[in-house]
């Protein structure tokens, strides 16, 4: 029996002299393309195809024809536990039959083994396998050709150099390391960043890193399951832009319509045991499936009605069982989805403020959280500010906000200056004294205790509930029979969600806060959260990359980067100035962008090197908790407040304007209400203001980025001054 050589063997063996042995240390699709005489079909149709579970103990699917066209932007839809990761491991591995070995097919997972051992920036470089090996192999001949003397092998080489390097071309190699530090900025990771192992980032990072490998490679068939987990917005803009531009074939599996709406031209469905195809996009599909369902169960009620009483032993009886089964089991999932994530009626807030007329304000008026003019640095003594021009923002009893922007940004410190888990370094936080917040973050899974069950958790989170009561709300959530014994530790992180949102909506919070919601959620758990969102009465602030989620359940929009702190009124503008972010972050960033991200590969504001704290701010009060994993916070301690800066006539300032941006201006007078009257040098306008819409004519440079808005506010509530 021949000896199998490993691929560090087979190089060591190789004679360089002779084309054909370099040719043997190509990859496999390589190696099937050279030796076609004919331009190969990028096309897979495989007839009768079965696919068993590893130990074959189940059938998936079962003789059916497994079909993707060159060129095909397919989503593949299922249900859990259908086949759908073992399917895309099957492909990727070459275990299937006949399927196509010249096809180069990459499966986009996170990364694990040898990559673990690389920096970000060489994991990306080095991902495509064929680059991987023409490298390897110009690096030799090129020793070989400084040491040999013979002038026929020399010649040899020489011809055998000019091909690798002609090969190495074909595919991009020499533009390779521009284009991964390119994909790599947009994805949060900066020159440190970037020089970081992969092993030290986390599971949410890594898979960051496995995208820009997999458009890097630019396989033949690019298999994607689920890559928009742990992606904040722009790089959710990013990978549909990548995967519209896509040269080759994909399947994708995605709970997020949006993009499976705007990137997929088919869509293949696993459902018992077989495979469909639509050729049609996302939205035309759903309509399509959610009617022949309907058609297919009303169907199967007349067929049942009409086989009432059939032996059960018979074929028409067997018929008859399944069809039931069938049926039973659609009609329980529609139910279950109609009410999986519902919220009862919230406690009325009291209307504490009365206003000048002595009237009391109404439910849309009353401010939960109010923050005026916050600046907030970890450190403010490094010069790096989250927040430097002063940020306003309010949520009132019916507020409904999306929140959005690059991680680094300042979402989770924009979270936790309003919660009060951290205390601006100026500025004041007006917190409502009796209501509730309930808060769902992206990591709230992770502090479950994963040795205790649902049922367990559950009851000491309401320990004076009876457990009946809280078994029945469990289930409400998908969490039903034995599931609700197991230990947390063996369930889906889908399950865990689930759990987390169960506490969450046993009673109801005046506001609600959700980080991130929809990850480890199918398409139809989505959708339940959706109905449940706009059916609930209270405050909304969703931080989230799924549009969908965000266009039907919010009304406004907030846009957190390093340039701007800005609410938009429909979600097609924040995603505009989101874009102006990209095409930055992609050329390198500007010295704010580098700055406000710096530090800070691939997400997250807070680091155990920065310090948390200031002076010169207060928050009233901390409220009461519910769910989210976390405990409640402590009321911050109020600050001495810093001393009230004031402005002489003639003074010359930088004063805000109503788009939200800094003009140079000069204080013209002082009126009887502390307001000064400003003129704008530049245009010639005038305009009452505060001493909180002022700053030294030094502290800042004139037209800066814009700094304030309040919730609700359109981006542009006034044009600049005009002249």
């Amino acid at each position: 029996m021949q000896k199998v050589l490993t691929p560090e063997e087979q190089f060591a063996a190789t004679d360089f002299t002779e084309k054909t042995q370099i040719q043997e240390l190509f990859p496999l699709y390589v190696r099937k393309q050279l030796e076609s005489k004919k331009n190969l079909s990028k096309a897979v149709n495989i007839e009768s195809f079965t696919l068993k579970t590893p130990y074959g103990d189940k059938v998936l699917l079962k003789d059916v024809d497994l079909i993707i066209e060159a060129g095909k932007r397919q989503c593949l839809y299922g249900a859990n536990s259908t086949g759908k990761t073992l399917l895309f491991h099957n492909m990727s591995h070459g275990k299937i039959k006949d399927f196509p070995q010249h096809i180069h097919v990459h499966h986009c997972q996170e990364l694990e083994g040898e990559d673990l051992k690389l920096k970000v920036l060489d994991a990306v470089v080095d991902a495509h396998p064929y680059r991987r090996i023409l490298v390897k192999i110009i690096e030799k001949l090129e020793a070989l050709i400084k040491d040999e003397t013979d002038a026929g092998k020399l010649e040899k080489l020489k011809e055998n150099l000019n091909y690798a390097q002609f090969q190495f071309k074909t595919i991009g190699g020499p533009t390779t390391v521009d284009r991964a530090q390119k994909m790599l900025r947009v994805l949060g990771f900066d020159e440190i960043g970037q020089n970081k192992l992969v092993s030290a980032l986390s599971g949410g990072l890594r898979m960051r890193v496995a995208l820009c490998m997999a458009f890097m490679i630019d396989a033949d068939l690019l298999l994607l399951d689920e890559p928009t987990n742990h992606l904040d917005f722009p790089s959710v803009l990013w990978l549909e832009n990548r995967l519209r531009g896509y040269k080759g074939s994909f399947l994708m599996v995605s709970h997020d319509r949006e993009l499976l709406n705007n990137v997929c031209t088919a869509v293949a469905v696993i459902e018992d045991q077989t495979i469909k195809y639509y050729a049609c996009g996302f939205k035309e599909f759903e309509k399509k499936k959610a009617a022949e369902d309907k058609k297919k169960y009303e169907d199967i009620e007349k067929f049942l009605i009409a086989n009432r009483n059939v032996d059960p032993s018979t074929f028409l009886g067997k018929q008859r069982a399944d069809k039931k089964l069938w049926a039973d089991t659609y009609h329980a999932r529609q139910v279950a989805l109609a009410g999986k994530f519902t919220f009862p009626e919230p406690t009325p807030l009291s209307n504490l403020v009365k206003d000048a007329e002595g009237n009391l304000p109404k439910t849309e008026d009353i401010s939960i959280y109010h923050m005026k003019n916050l600046r907030f640095s970890y450190d403010a003594s490094t010069g790096n500010w989250i927040f430097n021009d002063p940020i306003s923002f309010n949520v009132t009893a019916t507020t409904r906000c999306g929140v959005m922007g690059p991680n680094g940004a300042g979402k989770s410190t924009f979270l936790k200056l309003l919660t009060g888990k951290l205390i601006p370094n100026d500025g004041v936080v007006e917190v409502h004294p009796d209501f509730t917040l309930a808060y769902f973050g992206q990591h709230s899974t992770a502090e479950l205790d994963l040795e205790t069950t649902a049922a367990e958790f559950m009851g000491k989170s309401f320990p004076d509930e009876q457990a009946g009561v809280l078994r029945n709300h469990l289930a409400k959530t998908s969490i039903v029979g034995a599931t609700q014994d197991t230990k947390m530790g063996s369930l889906s992180y889908s399950q865990r969600s689930c759990i987390v949102f169960s506490k969450l909506t046993f009673k109801c919070p005046h506001l609600l806060i959700m980080d991130e919601p929809t990850n480890f959620l199918d398409l139809e758990s989505v959708d339940s959260l959706i109905s449940a969102c706009n059916k609930y009465p209270g405050a909304l602030l969703l931080v989230s990359h799924n549009r969908d989620f965000l266009r039907k359940c919010a009304k406004s929009y907030l846009s957190i980067t390093p340039a701007s702190f800005m609410v938009y009124d429909n979600l097609k503008d924040a995603e505009r100035g989101t874009y102006t972010f990209i095409a930055e972050m992609e050329e390198g960033g500007t010295g704010n962008l580098k700055d406000a991200l710096k530090n800070n590969p691939g997400g997250g504001t807070v680091h155990a090197s920065q310090k948390v704290g200031g002076a010169g701010a207060t928050i009233s009060k901390a409220p009461a908790v519910i769910g989210g994993g976390g405990s409640k916070p402590a009321a911050a301690p109020a600050a001495a407040k810093p001393a009230a800066v004031t402005y002489a006539v003639g003074e010359k300032v930088t004063a805000l304007w109503t788009d939200g941006k800094w003009y140079a201006g000069q204080v013209k007078k002082i009126e009887a209400d502390g307001k000064y009257s400003v003129l704008y040098t530049q245009y010639g306008n005038t305009a009452k203001l505060t001493a909180a819409s002022m700053k030294k004519a030094d502290a800042a440079a004139t037209k800066a980025a814009p700094a304030a808005a309040a919730a609700g506010a359109k981006p542009a509530a006034a044009a600049a001054p005009k002249k």
